[in-house]
This record gives structure tokens, sequence and C-alpha cells, in this order.
């Protein structure tokens, strides 16, 4: 046969190549991972809960279809189920934490985390509540040789940080009796507070006095003192926190050297967040 000088091409198809995806067909997406993103939208939008029947009419799907995306985020840890109503998780932060360091609350805070760093020459850090745990959201260290070292999105009990402890005592009192039943309370070094009693009376001091002071209950040998950060309704949505290597020094020290520049820090912080 003669040879052709024709060039071979690749045969035309209907299939779509990893990279074409600009214009996928209908068929092609997956229509609950649309109304799942769609759902986070609707926190993203400000509302802070919603019930079943709330998603239900703001999404145009049935009271069964709500269920089911509700309990896959609550499943997935993404909401939270507080009686009937649902709401968002910090958890929220691992579908996009670079965005969110970038535009909310770790960016807006930076320079008063720098400022207090630079004051009180400790580690502070900003915290927010997940179930058991305390996270922490964003971080300054200071540059010195002994320091507290913990990196951004450490998470620890609750119970035995002054940070946990402080946002645990923004409770309101049916979720903190519930933080009490469920949490697993362990004996982390001898001077740890792990009797349910013991705590609530802790949390209760915690909530008069505004600020938490603790010594050696996580790490012997390591303190830290906190204040809560509260939003234009008066909630607690963070808190923040200074931690430290104890040294020879104790509470009475911690209290009056590290307690005013730190609620100072903290009112300057809180004016961006009631302003948003």
């Amino acid at each position: 046969m003669p040879r052709s000088d024709a060039k071979a091409t690749e045969p035309v198809t209907d299939a779509v190549t990893e990279d074409a995806i600009e214009t996928p067909r209908k068929e092609e997406l997956l229509d609950s991972l649309t109304k799942g993103l769609a759902l986070l939208r609707l926190f993203a939008g400000g509302t802070d809960r919603l019930t079943m029947q709330d998603v239900a009419e703001q999404l145009d799907v049935t009271r069964a279809a709500a269920r089911r995306l509700l309990l896959t985020l609550a499943h997935n840890g993404y909401v939270a189920q507080q009686g009937r109503q649902f709401v968002l998780t910090p958890k929220v932060m691992d579908l996009g934490y670079a965005y969110f360091a970038s535009m909310n609350l770790p960016q807006l805070a930076r320079p008063y985390l720098q400022a207090l760093c630079a004051e009180a020459g400790e580690s502070c850090s900003i915290g927010m509540l997940d179930h058991e745990s305390v996270v922490l959201v964003a971080r300054e260290e200071p540059n010195q040789l002994l320091r507290v070292d913990m990196a951004i999105g450490r998470r620890m009990p609750a119970y035995a940080h002054s940070l946990g402890r402080v946002l645990l005592a923004g409770l309101d009192d049916d979720a903190l009796a519930a933080y009490l039943d469920r949490a697993e309370l362990r004996k982390l070094t001898p001077f740890t507070i792990s009797s349910r009693p013991a705590l609530a009376r802790k949390l209760e001091e915690v909530r008069a006095d505004g600020y938490c002071t603790l010594v050696s209950e996580l790490v012997d040998g390591f303190a830290g003192i906190s204040v809560p950060l509260t939003d234009q309704t008066g909630k607690v949505v963070a808190g923040l926190g200074l931690s430290m290597v104890l040294g020879s020094r104790d509470q009475a020290y911690l209290e009056q050297h590290y307690l005013p520049p730190l609620r100072h820090a903290a009112a300057q912080i809180e004016t961006i967040l009631k302003a948003r």
C-alpha cells in the first residue's frame, strides 16, 4: 500500500480529561457534595446556628435530605448538635486553614499578639474550643532559648490548659454540664484537677474572675495564664493566653506581671471582633 504522508491524530471522543474540567456536564456533578457546600455557606453568611427545618427551607430540600446532610457533617466533625440546632466547629478550618489564617482572626490579632509577645517575653496564643480540646489557631514565640514551643493546630485537653478553662467557663450552664458529663479527666501531673466537682468549682472561679492561671497541671514545671475573647454579643469565641516555663515564679507573680498586658491585648482584639 502507498505510504500516507498524513500525520496520525488522536481519535475524537467524548471523554473528559483531568485538564478539561472547566465546563463539566450536569450528570458529572455530585449533587450531595454541592448541597453540603451550600450548607456550609449558610453558616458562612453569618448564621451561627441552624435547625433541620432551616436547612430544608434555605436549601430547598426535603427534611430527610437536610437531616442526612447535617448528620454527615456532624459525623465528620464539622458541625455539632445542640438540642434542635446545629453549629459549626473549629474543624471547618481543616477545609481551608490557609485562607482562614490570612483573612480572619489570626491575621486580625497578629499585631497584638506580636506586641504582647514582645512585652511579656513569653509565648502567646489564641485558642478555640473543639469538643473536649482546645485548638491553637494563632501563635507568636519570643526570641529566646527557653520557650514553650507549640505549633498552630496543636490540640490539648481543655480541662488542663488555661486557654481551655476560659473557654469552658464561657459555655452556658447546659453546655458546661454536658461537657463535665462526657469529658475524660485524667491525672496528667500530680497537680492536675481530675475530679468533676473540683473542676466545676474551678470553672466557676474562672467565670467570676474573668481569667485563668494554671500551674503544672498539663506539664509539670510549665504555666499559663489566659483571658476570654468575646464578640459583639458578649459570647466567648476564643481565648488569649501566655504560656511559659515556670521557674522560680509563683501564681501571684504571674498574675501581677502578665495579667494587665494580657487584658490590654484582649481588649484591643475584642474591639476589632465587635466591629466586624
